[in-house]
């Protein structure tokens, strides 16, 4: 592996609670408006959240090359606790495609879907504000994070990243 690799050997910590604001903002959201609607849909949703994240750990933080390191999401940190270091390999012969990312979009879609039967059941600015904080997460938080902080100061994007060329082939189109 070449050692001269560009981005951080260990992002700062900074970008660590960037990260969490911007993409637990949307959960937290979620949890408000599932409790609002029904207290045991929140608990479920929460086990969703916390399967998405394991689900990341153990797919591909365990075969990347922030293993043991703090990513931008601190990740790298967490998963050598939870599972054993894999393959390098395997990260760079992963492909993803659209339906790779479903179960990421419905993290967002439930909680709109939730802040839409309220808004109809009974018309609230707070709901509505909430209600559409998804979208203006995907639109203006994930350029951030992805755009600013994760991607371009990532190595491991600069070995092989399935996202990164999942996302780059579609932008190239």
């Amino acid at each position: 592996m070449d050692m001269k690799l560009e981005g951080f050997e260990c992002y700062p910590l900074w970008t660590v609670l960037v990260y969490y604001l911007i993409s637990f903002s949307t959960y937290a959201v979620g949890l408000y408006l599932f409790y609002l609607l029904y207290p045991v849909l929140s608990l479920l949703f929460l086990v969703y959240m916390l399967y998405l994240e394991f689900s990341v750990y153990r797919e591909g933080c365990r075969y990347c090359y922030y293993y043991g390191k703090r990513c931008v999401a601190g990740r790298g940190v967490l998963v050598k606790f939870l599972f054993k270091k894999g393959d390098s390999q395997k990260f760079c012969e992963r492909t993803l495609s659209l339906k790779d990312f479903i179960p990421q979009i419905l993290a967002s879609l439930m909680p709109m879907a939730a802040g839409a039967y309220l808004l109809y059941k009974d018309f609230s600015l707070l709901i509505f504000g909430l209600t559409v904080w998804p979208i203006v997460m995907w639109v203006l938080g994930n350029p951030v994070i992805y755009g600013r902080l994760a991607c371009p100061n990532c190595r491991q994007g600069k070995i092989c990243c399935p996202a990164c060329e999942f996302f780059m082939k579609k932008t190239k189109k």
